[in-house]
């Protein structure tokens, strides 16, 4: 669950921080091996348990008529590989007419990594950014699909109806809580007590806190380190006291928070 920066990580610009990252198992290699490099412990404690469900009723349906839709939305990485691997059991070829919109460029990297041609937005990474994109402006008439696990936004959905289009979902995966002893919980604060928790998702916030909340006096004092202004309204709205917001939820934009922080100059 950690990783150990390296013996001459005093000189390095993250010396002397311990940062929990919260995406699930194998989302974060890249971000905590960087980390690493820049003298920094990291502490994994995933904040979202992943499960699949069956490819089913509605989405089963959606899938096997993706040729009947103009456009693709998926919203997040989990979305992307869920729904390739689902596409690639009913289709020998991706439909060469489909708009694919992502929310990011970790999302869309996994469907580049498919050959697909993806549009995301380069600002902000959510449905907001997304909804700025020039591909779903005229949409009046089209057919949409989007890509997702149960629940979440209907932001999203909601507005391409309001420009004109259909909407269908299609639900690949639910998100759960991961199951946490409360020793286990307690020995992650006492061996890696964190400078910096990294969290990218609502869900997963409420999580930290369904975790923490019931035995932990200081939970409000957990120092969040969130990707985007909505996340860190969110934060003060659930109690917690100590967020600081990033510029978004790639890898580049969690490191250039860390480093700003920590070089003193953003406190919020």
């Amino acid at each position: 669950m950690t990783h150990t920066p390296s013996a001459s990580h005093v000189l390095l610009p993250l010396a002397g921080q311990c940062i929990w990252l919260t995406r699930p198992p194998l989302q974060s290699d890249a971000l905590e091996e960087a980390l690493g490099k820049l003298g920094a412990l990291t502490f994994a404690l995933p904040l979202l348990e992943i499960q699949p469900v069956p490819l089913a009723g509605a989405a089963l349906a959606a899938v096997q008529q993706l040729d009947r839709y103009q456009l693709v939305v998926w919203v997040s990485s989990n979305a992307a590989r869920a729904g390739m691997e689902a596409i690639g059991m009913q289709w020998p070829q991706y439909p060469a007419h489909l708009i694919n919109i992502a929310v990011g460029p970790t999302t869309a990297a996994v469907l580049e990594a498919k050959g697909l041609q993806v549009h995301y937005p380069r600002e902000r990474m959510d449905s907001e950014g997304m909804l700025a994109l020039p591909q779903l402006q005229d949409i009046q008439g089209k057919r949409a699909l989007i890509v997702r696990g149960r629940g979440g936004r209907e932001l999203m959905s909601a507005n391409l109806r309001e420009r004109g289009a259909s909407v269908d979902y299609c639900e690949l995966y639910k998100r759960g809580v991961p199951e946490y002893s409360q020793s286990a919980l307690l020995a992650g604060l006492q061996s890696h007590p964190p400078t910096a928790i990294v969290v990218s998702s609502a869900e997963a916030m409420d999580n930290l806190k369904t975790l923490y909340q019931p035995w932990y006096r200081d939970w409000q004092d957990l120092p969040l380190h969130v990707v985007s202004q909505r996340l860190h309204d969110h934060a003060v709205a659930s109690g917690f006291r100590r967020a600081v917001t990033m510029d978004g939820a790639t890898d580049a934009a969690i490191i250039k928070g860390l480093l700003d922080v920590s070089g003193g100059a953003r406190h919020e």
